[in-house]
């Protein structure tokens, strides 16, 4: 039922260590080439330590699913963090020289932005705009998180600093506790989703047109392989003390998300 399906999307890939499919959101994690080595790998161990708390973003995802008014709330949250998050991922990516995190966002922006998907939801589904819900404590306080991995990156990599344990891509944490999310598991609430709150279609916010297209040109998993390998790509250069901010970093980023799912659930992780 929905449980077991909110359960999965925030379990991520330990969420599907049974499943045998290589489509699957634990096919794609055991069979990536990518994700065995390099700062995909140690960013995974925030996932496999079991850094994230399961249980509040089961209990969020539920509650949002009991009404429409409790689904515009979650949907209006996660509408102020993505913005954030993606204004300051297209701070790093503009100009000649962009920040590691900055080079990962500008191969995936076009898929991969959620804040766009999220206002349109907002307005067809629910009727409603952002504006009409005030950043809660919580969602704050996550934005807050993700300013300051971004000023952290962008300081690392000032006077064109490149130098190893210099250049920290803090804010890559943030993408990929969000995106990496979004990829394996996060699609899986779109049907649920429709269907327990009676909308007639999915949610925009569910769904990647990239994976939609009559064309068929790239798979889940093939994707999901090529993020990988660019976030390796953009830890290749920084040293053992940068990549283990980094991984500092995502288990924050983690524990902030988790904050804003056990807010909209009634209870407190701040």
């Amino acid at each position: 039922g929905l449980a077991r399906v909110a359960s999965a999307r925030v379990a991520g890939p330990r969420g599907f260590a049974s499943a045998a499919a290589d489509d699957t959101p634990g096919g794609i994690f055991r069979g990536s080439v990518a994700n065995k080595s390099g700062l995909s790998h140690a960013l995974d161990a925030v996932m496999r330590e079991g850094h994230h708390d399961m249980r509040a973003f089961g209990r969020g995802t539920l509650a949002a699913l009991a009404s429409r008014a409790a689904y515009a709330r979650f949907t209006a949250a996660h509408f102020h963090f993505y913005s954030e998050l993606e204004r300051r991922l297209d701070d790093a990516a503009r100009g000649p020289n962009p920040t590691p995190t900055g080079s990962v966002w500008r191969r995936f922006s076009e898929d991969l932005r959620r804040a766009p998907a999220l206002e349109r939801d907002l307005a067809v589904l629910l009727d409603t705009t952002p504006g009409d819900h005030p950043v809660s404590p919580a969602t704050a306080a996550y934005m807050r998180a993700i300013a300051t991995a971004a000023e952290r990156e962008a300081s690392s990599c000032s006077a064109g600093s490149r130098e190893p344990d210099r250049a920290t891509p803090s804010l890559l944490a943030h993408f990929y506790a969000r995106y990496l999310a979004d990829l394996f598991g996060g699609s899986m609430l779109g049907w649920p989703t429709r269907r327990a709150l009676g909308f007639k279609q999915t949610p925009q916010f569910y769904t990647h047109d990239v994976f939609d297209s009559l064309s068929g040109v790239v798979s889940r998993k093939q994707y999901v392989e090529r993020v990988y390998e660019a976030i390796n790509d953009a830890g290749e250069d920084i040293g053992a003390n940068a990549t283990a901010e980094t991984v500092e970093e995502a288990k924050r980023a983690f524990a902030a998300n988790a904050a804003v799912f056990a807010e909209g659930s009634g209870s407190s992780l701040l």
